[in-house]
């Protein structure tokens, strides 16, 4: 599933391209008419919901976009391999249209949950960022080339990306107000804890050797002092 070289430009332009698309999507559907153009399709009567969740969930969907472009063009050194982005492309599509439909069409107003929600959305979209930057910025330094980083977030998580993920569309599912989104986050969860985390790991050890197997056994997975 990963690839530790290449440039991978194509995949990484496809994802962005698909993931770009999905952005739009979700603008047709909270802010354009489309979720009763969608209704209509379906049979539904699906109207607007809240103004305000509505915009929250664009707007959340939109800045996640930006970090998936940053996180490909600019701070991911590993290639890319078309079963990463035939991957990623439909489960986003997937808690696009679930977050879209679901939230979108709920009518209640924002309230302490969708405040909490947001608090974690930032939280998590930082923990994301700031740990690929750190690593981005550390691996620039020529003394640095080749070497495994283990400090900064990484420090307390082997893969703070994937958590920073995980609390980010939590928040996103506390945003849309919907039982139903609920089903996001353990799926997401499971997905790392099976399959990513695994194949990345397996990966890193190839690459690193020793020095991973001495970084994992001092290093928790995903979550600092659980997991």
């Amino acid at each position: 599933m990963y690839e530790l070289g290449g440039a991978s430009t194509a995949q990484r332009v496809t994802l962005a391209c698909i993931a770009g698309i999905w952005v739009l999507l979700t603008w047709w559907m909270l802010a354009g008419g489309g979720l009763a153009a969608m209704g209509a399709w379906l049979g539904r009567d699906w109207r607007h919901g809240d103004t305000a969740r509505r915009v929250c969930l664009a707007a959340g969907f939109t800045i996640y976009y930006f970090r998936i472009l940053f996180t490909e063009f600019v701070f991911l050194k590993r290639g890319v391999s078309w079963t990463e982005v035939f991957t990623i492309a439909p489960w986003l599509l997937i808690i696009v249209l679930l977050l879209g439909i679901a939230g979108g069409t709920n009518v209640e107003p924002l309230g302490a949950a969708a405040v909490t929600g947001s608090a974690l959305f930032i939280i998590g979209s930082w923990v994301n960022s700031y740990a690929e930057y750190a690593r981005h910025v550390w691996k620039r330094r020529p003394e640095n080339r080749g070497r495994l980083y283990t400090e900064g977030l990484f420090r307390h998580s082997r893969h703070p990306n994937y958590l920073g993920d995980l609390i980010s569309f939590s928040g996103l599912c506390m945003i849309s107000g919907a039982w139903v989104t609920a089903i996001v986050p353990p799926v997401m969860l499971a997905g790392f804890v099976f399959v990513n985390i695994p194949v990345l790991d397996a990966h890193l050890r190839d690459h690193y050797g020793t020095a991973f197997d001495e970084y994992a056994r001092r290093t928790r997975k995903l979550i600092p002092f659980v997991y």
